[in-house]
């Protein structure tokens, strides 16, 4: 069992972490096609991880449990950045995409509801549908700067079919592959979450790279910081705990990131959206119902 302590610890880092990959996808823009990017990002974290599973003797699955691993990997990593990627290179706003993003928590609720049952008390839905409302207060600026564009069907399904696939993806950790060593499992997940990306390379036929600065700082904060230790805590987050307290974490990721950009960027916040990030941290608080002793 995994004290409170422990849980509430490892959360904070996840949310921390996962927010920078806002800033890391503004850092790419220009210097790589999206899935070029993500195939080396995730190619890397797969040798990361498998290196840290022979190092430190972890057990590995048996060949014939491995695919249930790469469906994993395929949606979490593979089919969710991807497509997150693609339709922002298609000129889909990211605080678009990032409001897309803070509907998961809601969409895993009524996933598991109906899938599998697990239980949401009426607090838990309300601290939801309070984080959702100090996102949408953070990223409406943008969206309203965005706002009367056209966007093509397209773009939009692939948007929406993206956020469907990490829910997915957050699903099946909780699944059969729950009880196999997570080090393992990651590693396998990231290569086939690679082999999702250059499959997509070729399919898009993507090509921009170029390997300046932005990039390689871009590429080592994704491997160490976003997959290595990012990703890592999600999966473990989820397979130590609810799956829609775990979820409700990503409510606060849009608001960070506005601080984020605030701090590194220089782009405007206002009281407005300093108000939403509150709220989205009380909603995440209500959800979970930490408690300070």
């Amino acid at each position: 069992m995994v004290s409170i302590k422990t849980s509430f610890a490892a959360s904070c880092v996840f949310v921390l972490l996962w927010s920078t990959g806002f800033i890391v996808g503004r850092m790419i823009v220009g210097s790589a096609s999206p899935n070029i990017f993500l195939a080396l990002r995730f190619f890397l974290s797969c040798l990361l991880f498998t290196t840290l599973a022979l190092g430190l003797n972890k057990k590995w699955p048996p060949l014939s449990e491995w695919y249930k691993h790469a469906i994993a990997g395929f949606f979490i990593n593979g089919i969710y950045l991807g497509g997150s990627y693609w339709a922002i290179a298609q000129g889909f706003p990211a605080a678009l995409m990032a409001l897309f993003g803070a509907l998961q928590p809601v969409v895993t609720m009524i996933i598991l509801f109906f899938l599998i049952g697990e239980k949401l008390s009426r607090l838990q839905g309300i601290g939801i549908l309070i984080g959702l409302s100090g996102v949408i207060m953070v990223l409406l600026p943008s969206i309203e700067t965005s706002g009367g564009q056209n966007y093509s069907p397209v773009v939009l399904l692939i948007a929406a079919a993206s956020i469907l696939s990490i829910t997915w993806g957050t699903i099946l950790q909780k699944s059969s592959i729950a009880s196999s060593e997570l080090l393992p499992s990651m590693a396998i997940q990231n290569a086939f979450a690679a082999v999702t990306s250059a499959a997509l390379i070729i399919l898009l036929n993507e090509s921009t790279i170029s390997l300046n600065l932005n990039f390689i700082l871009a590429l080592a904060w994704a491997v160490i910081v976003l997959s290595g230790l990012g990703t890592f805590l999600l999966i473990w987050l989820i397979r130590h705990g609810n799956t829609t307290q775990t979820t409700s974490l990503l409510l606060l990721s849009p608001p960070l990131a506005a601080i984020e950009a605030w701090l590194l960027f220089g782009e405007q916040l206002s009281l407005f959206q300093i108000t939403g990030f509150a709220l989205s941290l009380t909603g995440v608080a209500v959800c979970r119902k930490i408690s300070v002793s």
